[in-house]
């Protein structure tokens, strides 16, 4: 089942848990099954692009559940978000990492980093404010996949990084670092 704009109208944390599992799908390139996912915060989230109100650069962090937020790391890579919560809000979960699937055909073998996520998947700044399934072809599909999720505090940041708003799948090679869990497993 293609998830919608209503599994995508609730707060990112409660999204970025209920992503794991789920398959982030890019029609006639791949993906995998998401192993590794962010939260960001509207509000006190010094890390979240929306800390400080809504800007040109974020202003698809405001534009509603199931758009696509991009953003450019370091001046190298496209990080791909998935806006939440209500229009105008400013939350969004970033996808850091995704296993392969069997019945990928062999086109990639999934992708473990924020990095390689929006370079595998070619994500580019064009497609921010776009909606999922729309114009891009991404889509994010539930199998019926009910994993184990850990929580865990954030890495790569120099604000934030304490709060638990990192979302591992439980025993998954496919992330980018090893959990520090804050509260154990979450479900």
């Amino acid at each position: 089942m293609i998830l919608g704009e209503e599994f995508f109208d609730r707060p990112s944390p409660e999204v970025a848990r209920d992503l794991i599992g789920k398959i982030l799908w890019r029609a006639g390139v791949g993906g995998g099954r998401l192993s590794e996912v962010e939260a960001y915060l509207p509000e006190g989230d010094a890390a979240s692009h929306a800390a400080r109100g809504q800007t040109p650069r974020n202003r698809p962090m405001f534009s509603g559940p199931g758009h696509i937020y991009v953003f450019l790391n370091y001046g190298v890579h496209n990080l791909l978000n998935i806006v939440c919560d209500e229009e105008g809000v400013g939350s969004a979960v970033l996808i850091r990492s995704y296993e392969p699937l069997e019945y990928d055909s062999g086109k990639h073998s999934g992708a473990c980093g924020p990095g390689r996520v929006g370079r595998t998947l070619g994500v580019s700044k064009d497609m921010s404010g776009a909606r999922l399934g729309e114009d891009w072809g991404f889509y994010v599909l539930d199998d019926g996949c009910a994993p184990v999720v850990d929580a865990c505090t954030r890495i790569g940041l120099s604000d934030g990084q304490e709060l638990p708003l990192r979302y591992c799948l439980a025993g998954s090679t496919w992330v980018t670092k090893s959990p520090r869990r804050n509260g154990g497993k979450d479900r």
